[in-house]
């Protein structure tokens, strides 16, 4: 029974990538009818059968079918982590047992992680996704794919770390040392390999001789000019960025032309909201607002998965019609703030040090930008292979010249530090501020 089982979810996942194979170059219009046919369909299921979105829908006074159009989906109430975490029984499907389900934990990277639910028909849609985003980039069947993940270094590799998925076989490399991972991938010597950015910045001072990937994936931390820089300069090649997350699996893929993401509106809705709670224009930052269409034993309804983005009207030049996401800017308190109070994402300065970086990508491996007061941020650095210390002093002054052009005086100090420290997720952030927001 459970290889029948097994062969039953394989072929579903395979029909359902073929679907989303064939979707892709549909009409929009065709596209954002099947995304709202699904929507209307989990809105109807979640109001009926959870007990936290009856709830919910009942304290807006709406029912699912006041939801006629897109528009109308901003009558329902957000949910938050926050909630997530305090009503997580709630947010499960009536008499369901929950132990015969799949469960999986969010990092926790804005607060304490969160369990998730997931039933096989999420999973076979999720898996079916994975698949496609990887095979659309060039991932083809025979390939040696590593993945570097994972948030400890007590797990033993090889030992139980090898599976198969539709033809690939998968190595699952912990996030060891930068030595012990250059032996291991020169050992592996993989032709795709999947990891965070930060992985592949601090391996950057290495000789990564005899690591010829074909291709590389990265995901679950913001993908900078400078990491993209490296890579090419590293293997030669270009990488393809793949935004995420634990609670709906893929969200969206960037395509071989490098154009931005594609949004696979086939699997959920995303809306990107202003402070406001509005929808913000193509081109302009906003929350990114995620609807699952799939997951029915724990729907997640307009739920604040904490990331901000750009979304674009543009058209990619690959054909594809699902919408595009210009980049994902990173987490929602990502942002610095300002001795006048207002705040902004580091992204906006990002140029001031990346212009220099830019000249030398292998001068700096690692840095953090630290803000411990209103009026000062510290600039650290892990030096690289061609370390320009007269860089350091060009970037304190490009620092200081963008913030006093905006009636800002911040201090800039530059550190040098031998590495900067994994998060308990095992990614890295790139600003911490510890100034009240």
């Amino acid at each position: 029974m459970n290889k029948l089982r097994k062969l039953v979810d394989a072929s579903l996942v395979l029909y359902y990538q073929s679907q989303l194979r064939k979707d892709q170059w549909k009409d929009p219009q065709q596209l954002k009818k099947i995304q709202f046919k699904k929507l209307k369909s989990i809105l109807k299921h979640a109001y009926e059968h959870v007990p936290y979105y009856h709830r919910s829908f009942s304290s807006a006074k709406i029912r699912p079918e006041d939801i006629r159009d897109q528009d109308d989906l901003r009558k329902v109430p957000l949910t938050s982590k926050q909630d997530l975490q305090e009503n997580c029984s709630c947010i499960v499907q009536r008499g369901i047992d929950v132990s015969k389900l799949y469960s999986s934990f969010t990092s926790g990277s804005t607060g304490i992680p969160s369990k998730i639910i997931q039933d096989r028909h999420y999973k076979n849609h999720s898996g079916a996704t994975e698949r496609y985003s990887f095979f659309e980039s060039g991932t083809r069947l025979g390939d040696i794919f590593v993945t570097v993940w994972g948030r400890t270094e007590s797990i033993l590799w090889p030992k139980n770390y090898a599976k198969l998925w539709g033809g690939i076989s998968e190595t699952v490399v912990p996030l060891y040392k930068q030595e012990k991972l250059i032996r291991i991938l020169r050992h592996i010597n993989p032709d795709v390999i999947n990891t965070f950015p930060s992985v592949l910045s601090s391996i950057a001072t290495y000789n990564v001789s005899r690591i010829t990937p074909r291709l590389i994936f990265t995901q679950g931390e913001v993908v900078t000019q400078h990491c993209r820089d490296l890579v090419r300069k590293m293997f030669d090649i270009e990488l393809f960025e793949i935004y995420g997350s634990v609670e709906f699996g893929h969200l969206a893929f960037e395509c071989t032309e490098h154009n931005g993401l594609h949004i696979i509106t086939n699997n959920t809705n995303i809306e990107f909201l202003d402070e406001g709670g509005d929808k913000v224009a193509p081109e302009e930052q906003g929350e990114i607002v995620v609807t699952g269409l799939h997951n029915r034993v724990m729907p997640l309804i307009r739920y604040r998965i904490g990331d901000v983005g750009i979304p674009t009207d543009e058209k990619c030049s690959c054909g594809r019609a699902w919408p595009l996401l210009r980049n994902v800017q990173g987490r929602i308190n990502d942002d610095l703030v300002l001795p006048s109070g207002r705040k902004i994402s580091w992204l906006h300065f990002y140029h001031q040090f990346y212009k220099e970086m830019g000249k030398n990508v292998f001068s700096i491996s690692q840095y953090r930008i630290i803000q411990d007061k209103k009026d000062r941020i510290i600039f650290e650095v892990v030096k690289g292979k061609d370390f320009d210390p007269k860089m350091l002093e060009r970037i304190r002054d490009n620092l200081g010249t963008f913030f006093a052009k905006f009636g800002e005086k911040i201090e800039v100090i530059i550190e040098i530090v031998k590495e900067i420290p994994l998060e308990r997720t095992g990614k890295r952030r790139i600003l911490i501020s510890k100034v009240a927001k």
